[in-house]
């Protein structure tokens, strides 16, 4: 066994602990990222653990030394840090539009959305909720080079929520039509499945109204291994539609599992009678609820493991422009660049 005395190699803080350009890596490292454990930390905690980190890289305290308790100890700060603060402008997301935050805030949207014979005002009501809650967590987490003013900010809102309220209730309303149509124990399972499928395409549709403007103005780009803003080699907007396109399509199978999983769970044990007594709507209530955080938790690292925060695109594919950057070092053009692109 290691001795706890015996020095070892230095952290590079700009790194993560795992490999990131493996899945397995990005699973682990999203893992401590969400631990809903990190939104227990005040915002003093967070700022210590950031003047850890800086102390540490700039070799400013003597105790943060080459032993395994400093390096436990670095690592600890950089999972507060990482999970709490923003990668482009260092400040902290507000808490309950953190990732970390992301199952306890949507299980009290579930609740709503899951509320027996709802009316049309608690439909709207709720998704409104859910999509305003989306809009939160797409803006505090989207990539922060391309500024909206407030006005932007408001326009982005109105309009997201707006588009995906309408498609989520459209599809709401829909159901009874199919439900004639299949019969009635498909159209029990269509009534599960539609409330969860509104949600992700809506969900989708908010991701990109909230993010329009690194659509069309781009995002920045950097050189390997670089990530201060001052050294971006420009704005490219083809970058900005993958971070887009991939934020999109990780909220999408953030959903898969909720989507499926309750669904198909309780109809099979509502076919068995496990509500048919006199609590089964607050069993199935909780049931369902326990099914869909249970999904959530579990589900959310792997789903936003499929891309890299920090992403890399090569050269080629971006504007021509990028092309002939030349890498001083080597004196030959870059062969790809870096983009953060956002959860």
């Amino acid at each position: 066994m290691e001795s706890k005395t015996t020095a070892l190699e230095p952290i590079d803080i700009k790194k993560s602990r795992f490999d990131l350009d493996t899945y397995y890596g990005r699973l682990r490292h999203f893992i401590t990222v969400t631990s809903p454990l990190t939104l227990f930390n005040s915002t003093d905690e967070i700022r210590r653990a950031q003047e850890l980190l800086k102390d540490y890289a700039a070799g400013r305290r003597a105790d943060l030394d080459g032993s395994h308790e400093t390096q436990e100890k670095v690592w600890a700060a950089k999972q507060v840090v990482e999970a709490s603060l923003h990668p482009d402008t260092q400040e902290p997301i507000p808490l309950p539009f953190r990732m970390s935050a992301f199952v306890p805030t949507n299980l009290i949207i579930a609740t709503g959305l899951l509320l027996p014979n709802p009316s049309l005002a608690s439909i709207i009501g709720w998704q409104w909720a859910n999509q305003t809650l989306n809009v939160c967590v797409n803006y505090s987490n989207a990539n922060k080079s391309t500024a909206m003013s407030t006005s932007e900010v408001a326009k982005a809102y109105m309009s997201a929520t707006v588009t995906s309220v309408g498609l989520a209730v459209g599809l709401n309303r829909l159901v009874p039509r199919l439900a004639k149509r299949v019969g009635h124990d498909t159209g029990l399972l269509l009534a599960r499945f539609v409330p969860f499928v509104a949600v992700a395409s809506a969900g989708c549709v908010n991701v990109g109204l909230m993010r329009w403007k690194e659509l069309r103005d781009g995002i920045d780009v950097y050189p390997p291994g670089v990530s201060d803003p001052e050294q971006s080699v420009g704005k490219s907007r083809i970058a900005g539609s993958y971070a887009v396109g991939q934020t999109a399509a990780s909220r999408v199978l953030t959903n898969i599992p909720t989507l499926i999983l309750p669904p198909l769970i309780i109809t099979a044990l509502q076919k068995r009678g496990t509500f048919s007594g006199p609590r089964g709507k607050s069993l199935e209530m909780i049931a369902n609820l326990g099914l869909i955080g249970g999904s959530l938790f579990f589900f959310l690292p792997p789903a936003i493991a499929a891309f890299p925060q920090r992403a890399k695109i090569q050269a080629h594919k971006l504007e021509d422009r990028f092309s002939n950057i030349i890498d001083e070092r080597t004196g030959k053009p870059y062969q790809y660049f870096e983009f953060n692109k956002g959860l």
